[in-house]
């Protein structure tokens, strides 16, 4: 008697989770069901980062670079350029090309177009299961399978099982009176259905964090012609960085010198851009391919070390923003509507008109007070796991299947992707990618490096 088809589910249809569905697809030979879950049907295919309609939040990287498949580097490039009539639109995008950055909204018509192309050539036998619905536990079961039991009760038992779990919403900031995180006028997931639709209605808004969400929101508030004042604060005042045309550079940093610090590597980076006056877009880049390498030949004192006092500065001249983005964003803040403030905030109170915000100026020892109407958190996403709201995740604690990375910036896995449970152990039946990988790979949340995390994981999956 034949056995039963193969069965694998993936907890999460956002980039990561499709593209080793895809891979799922387009490589079995033998009967295999594909079981894509996720709790928003509008996200397979998609995820949070490119669900949005609106043509004003542009990918961060130029087409050329954004493939799906890391064998074939022109595959989204031709997509959009069979489709230029539909993405051409001023002054976001006046033409698809190698250099263009495209709609994120548009990289996700894509996405779900790999996926529908996938399911649609895949061999007989091998199927996808879409399915609307969290999962909200997980538990290896006695016969080698995996039991899923759904936010609704329902019950799948699968052979192995993928956690895409993607980048989760921000975490509260520390203040003494916790309490206002439950007024309706502050907005932890900035992401959330009818949060931008009712900050339209203010006159005022502070938005905590100066990174790329905090981009994402002032543009898409000035391209809904949004007329309040916008405050942003950071601790630092640090200021998004655009992508700039630079020659590229052979430049590699000097492992063998012996001190294997942070400290050692910015010196090295910084002699060779004075030596040489390149663009330090080009030596950032240069590293790109060596990123996760470096990070691992860190010992854990030195990652430490980093996370204190040099990841802000990482992150400003790592994630860039598309030219168009950073002119439209300067011109709102040259106008006056947007305001600067470098500092902490130290507290919230709710008043009848809106919210004082106790801000403490960089390098003031008096706090001063600002008045808003709404707080929108774009300080980024929660990585530590200890913290997240979220039941599979506290499902997976408490059994321990997962434990968090020394760092708290994700979950400790294996280097196939194997989860490490609390013993030390590494599972062959549960697996991950992308953001829950961070504290072990460091580069891990970008296409560069995803599409070639979930090619390789669906080869392990289906070899078996």
């Amino acid at each position: 008697m034949p056995s039963k088809p193969s069965e694998i589910a993936i907890i999460g249809a956002g980039y990561s989770g499709t593209l080793v569905a895809a891979h799922l697809l387009k490589e079995s030979k033998v009967p295999l069901t594909v079981r894509l879950f996720d709790r928003d049907p509008k996200q397979f295919g998609r995820g949070i980062a490119y669900a949005t309609p609106l043509d004003c939040q542009l990918l961060n990287v130029p087409a050329a670079n954004m493939s799906a498949f890391p064998d074939d580097p022109g595959h989204f490039l031709r997509w959009a350029k069979e489709r230029e009539a539909q993405l051409l639109n001023p002054p976001w995008v006046v033409e698809v090309g190698p250099k263009s950055f495209l709609p994120r909204r548009a990289y996700g018509d894509y996405l779900a177009w790999v996926l529908a192309e996938a399911e649609r050539a895949a061999a007989p036998g091998v199927t996808l299961i879409r399915r609307a619905e969290k999962v909200a536990k997980l538990s290896p079961e006695p016969n080698g399978e995996i039991k899923l039991v759904l936010a609704g009760g329902q019950v799948f038992r699968v052979d192995r099982a993928v956690l895409a779990l993607g980048n989760f919403p921000p975490g509260n900031l520390p203040i003494p009176d916790p309490n206002f995180y439950r007024s309706p006028r502050y907005h932890r997931n900035p992401w959330l259905p009818g949060v931008l639709e009712r900050i339209l209605e203010t006159r005022s808004c502070l938005l905590v964090g100066s990174g790329l969400t905090m981009v994402d929101w002032a543009v898409s508030l000035g391209q809904y012609g949004y007329t309040g004042q916008v405050h942003v604060v950071s601790r630092r005042g640090f200021w998004p960085k655009a992508h700039q045309a630079a020659d590229p550079v052979g430049f590699a940093l000097d492992l063998e010198t012996g001190d294997p610090s942070v400290r050692a590597w910015v010196r090295q980076i910084r002699a060779y851009v004075a030596k040489t006056g390149c663009d330090w877009r080009a030596v950032i880049d240069a590293l790109r391919p060596h990123n996760q390498r470096l990070w691992q030949s860190l010992p854990l004192a030195e990652k430490r070390r980093f996370m204190r006092h040099a990841r802000p500065f990482w992150d400003l001249h790592r994630h860039r923003l598309a030219p168009g983005v950073a002119a439209r964003l300067e011109a709102i803040a040259e106008s006056g509507q947007l305001v600067r403030h470098a500092g902490r905030v130290q507290g919230y109170r709710e008043t009848e008109t809106g919210v004082e915000v106790t801000i403490r100026p960089r390098g003031v020892e008096r706090a001063e007070t600002l008045e808003v109407e709404a707080v929108v958190n774009c300080s980024g996403s929660e990585s530590n796991y200890r913290r997240l709201e979220s039941a599979l995740v506290r499902n997976l604690l408490d059994q321990g299947l997962i434990r968090p990375d020394p760092l708290s910036l994700g979950i400790e896995v294996a280097m196939d992707g194997g989860l490490v449970n609390a013993q030390g152990v590494i599972s062959d039946r549960l697996f991950t990618l992308g953001p829950p990988s961070k504290g072990m790979l460091w580069e891990t949340t970008a296409v560069p490096e995803l599409r070639v995390q979930a090619q390789r994981l669906a080869g392990l999956l289906l070899a078996g």
